[in-house]
């Protein structure tokens, strides 16, 4: 959607300041791929590209896709020079541009929460993984529903337009996106583990493990509450 392209282009300037405790989250997703060979590792909504990096830096051949070219961009000068098996290219991480069986290896953050059919994205990372090979998710419980979500979004939105103005507040920017689609978003709020393992279990994946714990402590700011998952699946 061109609206949501728009609002991730604008945070791409400020996203890496924002986003929580990166070292620890490529750390935690090798750990959770970690085995004796190369891996061929797609980054799905790979944003600025932190996890890609880290799992390159690694030794694998990644390769991370996002809607927003701004994004991208950030992601290939941060990257420039650094001599790793890393690409990025612009595509839809619901239906990415490749042939079946292409990846040892799938992996997100923070992308279900913004697809509109996170079920037919599942289904089509199946079909990307090579038999064996490995999806690993994470999202969470990102924003409270009902009188009292309302009033704390409104209320982030007063403070940060306080402080930074109408046009550089991002609980602003967020609303002014996200609210137009909340009937085309079913994970706007964001899902539990469960509904996530229900998601991976429907599509066709096996042996779903969870991995926050493997966090030392919880990668979010207090405001974003504890409700965050990492889940590993299989295609069998």
């Amino acid at each position: 959607m061109q609206s949501i392209q728009t609002y991730w282009d604008w945070r791409a300037a400020s996203f890496d300041k924002s986003s929580s405790r990166q070292h620890s989250w490529w750390q935690v997703y090798n750990q959770i791929l970690e085995r004796p060979q190369k891996l061929d590792i797609l980054d799905a909504g790979t944003g600025t590209g932190f996890i890609a990096t880290g799992l390159a830096e690694n030794g694998h051949t990644v390769t991370g896709i996002d809607l927003s070219p701004v994004m991208l961009k950030q992601a290939r000068k941060a990257t420039a020079g650094k001599n790793l098996d890393l690409q990025f290219l612009a595509a839809d991480g619901t239906d990415p541009p490749f042939v079946p069986s292409s990846f040892d290896a799938i992996v997100c953050r923070n992308l279900l929460w913004t697809l509109p059919d996170p079920a037919l994205a599942m289904r089509r990372w199946h079909q990307l993984l090579k038999p064996g090979g490995k999806l690993v998710i994470s999202d969470g419980i990102w924003r409270s529903s009902g009188l009292k979500g309302t009033i704390k979004q409104y209320s982030r939105m007063l403070s940060s337009v306080i402080k930074k103005g109408f046009t550089n507040s991002t609980p602003l920017r967020f609303a002014l996106t996200y609210n137009a689609l909340k009937d085309k978003l079913p994970y706007l709020d964001g899902l539990h583990g469960e509904s996530a393992r229900e998601l991976l279990l429907s599509s066709g994946f096996t042996q779903p493990r969870q991995h926050d714990h493997l966090f030392p402590r919880n990668p979010y700011p207090a405001d974003y509450g504890s409700h965050f998952f990492v889940i590993s699946a299989l295609r069998p």
